[in-house]
């Protein structure tokens, strides 16, 4: 055989050699990489996070029975399925593209504590780190900057997918007693979200339940949010929500004891610059009081006799319509007490009733302080046609 063809056949028997043996390499891996990656993963996380299983394939990575603990023990963040799969040529243009992020029955216990601040989940910090250990990396950060290194490469999310969630969320704040609410069925696309945070707009579409004594209410959204500076633009609509669960949250010293009701919900809401105006029309059907209401018993400041004589005249409904608006960063802004105080304004004008009483009845101010509340108020329909302002 010429020196020239054994060369050649010297170097492809060489090539399928290593062929082979990376071949070799990824079926270790493949077979060994549940062990070694959820073993590396938890240990990274720490002892409060646990990995049922990890499945390695070409371009993709599956994770099954994920869960999160909190100190007491309580599973406060789980899925039962993630599955993320990758676009590796993206890796020759200098970025980091997802193509899909499939999250399958997650589910996530939020509670919020008396002083409106996040109780859960909360998430594993550096605070075992040393001072000394912390001023390094802060050092190395600053040098880092003065040395031009230059950024990660972004992370590019082209679709992210939830299907069946759950969300369990006490509200230890604003209620007496507090409140737990129950958000059922979640299902919801994203597309295109830039990891860091890019300066353009996400799409996104929603929808949920939410369970209650009463019945199931149906809950849909979808729109576009810039993650980086939180600008929103939504349109969002709720039908059927139980109004009994949430009586702590309408409840005073006079309120009627509801037993039944229906609030449905129609908003288009902007958000700019961390301002928000969202104009929409609520209407509550097929209210019910418990019997023995006293005389001076109201609903959201409102004598329950106008309410009652009101919902037989209109076929058992209210229509409100209402603008909520505000800033956001203001500690003196909270969207549901402004929600509330619209609502109950547009109620007192529907029915005829006095703003100024509905003030003192609902939100426990002055006839001054009403009256303030009430210079936003131009008509609608027969009484109300917006209210701004808090």
């Amino acid at each position: 055989m010429p020196e020239k063809g054994k060369r050649k056949r010297i170097i492809v028997i060489s090539l399928l050699a290593f062929v082979c043996l990376v071949l070799a390499a990824v079926l270790v891996l493949a077979k060994y990489s549940n062990a070694i990656v959820k073993s590396g993963i938890e240990s990274a996380l720490g002892k409060d996070f646990s990995i049922g299983s990890i499945e390695l394939k070409w371009g993709s990575v599956e994770v099954s029975n994920l869960v999160m603990k909190n100190k007491a023990g309580r599973e406060i963040v789980k899925a039962e399925n993630l599955i993320v799969k990758a676009n590796f040529m993206s890796l020759l243009r200098k970025e980091y593209i997802i193509s899909s992020v499939l999250v399958k029955n997650p589910y996530m216990y939020v509670e919020v504590d008396e002083k409106g601040n996040l109780a859960s989940p909360v998430f594993p910090t550096d605070e075992k780190k040393t001072g000394k250990e912390k001023k390094k990396e802060e050092g190395k950060k600053k040098e880092g900057k003065k040395a031009d290194i230059p950024a990660a490469a972004p992370v590019v999310f082209k679709k992210i997918v939830v299907v069946g969630g759950s969300v369990d969320y006490l509200d230890r704040k604003s209620p007496r007693p507090p409140v737990l609410t129950k958000v059922r069925d979640i299902n919801l696309e994203m597309n295109d979200i830039t990891v860091p945070f890019a300066d353009n707009f996400t799409r996104y579409i929603v929808t949920a339940s939410v369970p209650a004594e009463h019945g199931k209410a149906s809950v849909k959204s979808d729109g576009k949010i810039r993650p980086r500076n939180k600008d929103l633009e939504c349109k969002a609509t709720v039908r059927g929500l139980d109004i009994t669960h949430f009586k702590p949250y309408l409840h005073t010293s006079e309120s009627a004891s509801v037993a039944r009701g229906f609030l449905d919900l129609d908003i288009t809401a902007k958000i700019v610059s961390n301002r928000i105006n969202a104009p929409g029309k609520a209407v509550i059907k097929d209210l019910e009081f418990k019997s023995g209401q006293g005389l001076g018993s109201k609903f959201m400041g409102v004598p329950v006799s106008l309410v009652v004589s009101f919902l037989k005249e209109k076929g058992g409904q209210i229509p409100v319509d209402f603008v909520i608006s505000g800033d956001l960063d203001s500690p003196k802004f909270n969207i549901t007490e402004d929600f509330k105080r619209k609502l109950a304004i547009g109620i007192a004008a529907k029915l005829g009733f006095s703003i100024i009483d509905v003030g003192k009845s609902v939100f426990g101010v002055g006839t001054e302080g009403t009256q303030k509340t009430g210079e936003g108020v131009m008509g609608i329909g027969g009484g109300l046609k917006k209210i701004f302002g808090k």
